[in-house]
């Protein structure tokens, strides 16, 4: 089985390799998208002669960890024949996407598994916990009447200086929230193909973008796609908007983090929510993840061992100094006392927020003494992850 590079004249392959596995066949701009992300993304292909039967893409990203942008790998279409399945495929597809991630500097990766625990193999984990929640019309969310300016446009009837100025927005606040992802214009683009029925409503504050949502209304719901705002006023205009449309909606759908005291601030919070763990993230390269890191408090050097069968170059132990500079120790002379021990997936879990050190430790089964713990946690920034995006 060869595993390659797609190149274009297989496009059409890749094509039918996803729709035949994946439930619904993509038609018109869905199709126009796939191709564009088979073009701009590390297409690669399990060979049995001429004929692709296995694939996935590994999309050009970024992700926001602790206030720094790290270049990220989204795996996405991931699919194999059936009569080619329980022949390591996937696993050989997957060492060669770590392989290329880390050739071109996409130090961490993020996927939505089909399955956790198949992924969780590979060294991915789970980091995010999504809360989807379902309000109905008797408990729209009620702050007073209120004069505040909101601007609106749809796909279809584009404001282009309203949708730069949101595009502005969702960036400059995906850089200060640990998670977030910047948006470029590809990827405002994708969205506008897989939804073009959606409308964006802006709330402005000295004639300035300070939140915004990104919405559709199918079948009496009120569905929230994108929800961010920059304060609790901001966001109190914006659920004034939402709740605006009681005489033709039925209910408000939509996401947010778990962690977020959603609805605590409504008069009335008790409506249906459900937590989905539908993303995993991964540390690709460590030494380069944790050279660009926002470390914080440290008083002396700490050290770590990274278990990784499926990347030889993590498998390390890595010193990071005061002043947050990191290495690699060629040394097994480090008392165990003195050192973290961790496989790749949960020290992956650790450093992005979502697993404190004590969790991560206890997972592991390791045994690491209270005061070392407490270092670590000391260097960790714990702003807890939220990733929205899919692909």
């Amino acid at each position: 089985m060869d595993i390659k590079m797609i190149p274009p004249e297989d496009y059409c392959q890749v094509h039918q390799l996803r729709d035949y596995c994946f439930p619904n066949k993509y038609i018109g701009a869905r199709r126009e998208d796939f191709q564009y992300w088979i073009e701009h993304s590390i297409t690669l292909g399990a060979y049995d002669g001429q004929k692709v039967v296995g694939q996935l893409l590994i999309l050009p990203l970024n992700i926001t960890v602790h206030g720094k942008s790290y270049a990220m790998g989204g795996i996405g279409f991931v699919a194999t024949y059936p009569e080619y399945r329980q022949q390591g495929i996937i696993k050989k597809l997957m060492t060669a996407a770590l392989l290329k991630m880390r050739e071109n500097g996409q130090s961490v990766s993020v996927l939505a598994p089909f399955s956790v625990s198949f992924y969780r193999h590979f060294g991915w984990e789970l980091f995010f916990e999504k809360l989807h929640y379902s309000i109905p019309k008797m408990l729209f969310p009620n702050f007073g009447k209120q004069l505040d300016v909101i601007k609106r446009m749809s796909f279809e009837c584009r404001d282009n200086g309203l949708y730069r100025d949101i595009k502005d927005f969702h960036n400059l606040q995906a850089l200060t929230r640990n998670g977030g992802m910047l948006r470029n214009n590809a990827w405002w683009q994708r969205i506008e193909r897989r939804m073009p029925d959606s409308h964006l409503a802006a709330y402005f504050n000295s004639d300035n973008v300070a939140g915004y949502i990104r919405y559709t209304i199918y079948n009496e719901i009120f569905e929230i796609h994108d929800f961010i705002a920059e304060d609790l006023l901001a966001e109190q205009a914006i659920w004034r908007f939402v709740s605006s449309h009681a005489a033709s909606v039925t209910s408000i759908k939509g996401i947010t983090s778990s962690d977020h005291h959603f609805g605590f601030h409504f008069k009335e919070p008790q409506f249906k929510r459900e937590v989905v763990q539908d993303v995993m993230i991964r540390i690709v390269d460590v030494l380069s993840f944790m050279q660009q890191y926002s470390w914080q408090e440290m008083q002396e050097p700490l050290y770590v061992r990274i278990e990784d069968s499926f990347c030889a170059w993590n498998e390390h132990i890595f010193k990071i100094n005061k002043d947050g500079n990191v290495s690699i120790v060629e040394t097994n002379s480090i008392p165990a006392m003195h050192m973290l021990a961790l496989p790749i997936n949960l020290f992956s879990a650790m450093m992005i927020g979502y697993l404190s050190v004590s969790e991560a430790v206890e997972y592991a089964h390791k045994q690491l003494t209270q005061e070392l713990i407490e270092r670590w946690q000391l260097a960790i920034p714990t702003e807890k992850p939220a990733f929205y995006e899919y692909f």
